[in-house]
């Protein structure tokens, strides 16, 4: 039976992978959407903006990894801007949800956006924005959410529903 592991404080090196891969979607989605309209753009940012400060405020405050580099680098960010919350309440569907909500609109409205950009104007560097975004924010960012982010982590065991679902367990959503 193999060992249960986990990081304490995530390699610079992991979160500096998650860093590059948030920060390109997001330049990518960001490029989608201005390429549609220059306001839609400048409103993805703000929804990626939003999406994060929601995130650290639900999920980093209650988070074993609070004040802790986490896979993602918002955990010391957390410390930062808001103060520590009860960890019993990581699992609470009032502290889920919201976040949820942003984050994947934040990561599947670029898909949309680049179907529809293609369909009324196409182009090759649509089809290749829309290839780049699905590549870069859900092909590997699901691969190395299960495989690299999610499996050593510490909350990830203790009970977290994206771990949960990586893992294929049950969690609170089913």
């Amino acid at each position: 039976m193999e060992k249960e592991t986990h990081y304490e404080n995530y390699p610079f090196g992991i979160v500096c992978t998650s860093i590059v891969l948030t920060v390109l979607s997001y330049t990518v989605g960001t490029v989608i959407f201005y390429l549609i309209n220059s306001l839609l753009g400048i409103g993805y940012i703000i929804l990626c903006l939003i999406s994060i400060i929601i995130g650290i405020k639900f999920r980093c405050t209650f988070c074993y990894y609070y004040g802790k580099r986490c896979s993602s680098g918002l955990g010391k960010m957390a410390k930062l801007f808001f103060k520590k919350g009860n960890p019993n309440e990581f699992r609470n569907p009032k502290n889920l949800m919201l976040p949820a909500i942003f984050s994947f609109s934040v990561l599947f409205l670029p898909l949309i956006g680049a179907i529809i950009l293609t369909i009324i104007r196409f182009s090759w560097i649509f089809l290749i924005l829309f290839a780049s975004y699905l590549i870069i924010a859900v092909v590997s960012g699901f691969v190395l959410k299960k495989n690299l982010f999610c499996k050593y982590c510490k909350q990830g065991k203790m009970g977290c529903p994206a771990y949960e679902g990586m893992q294929r367990k049950k969690s609170v959503f089913v």
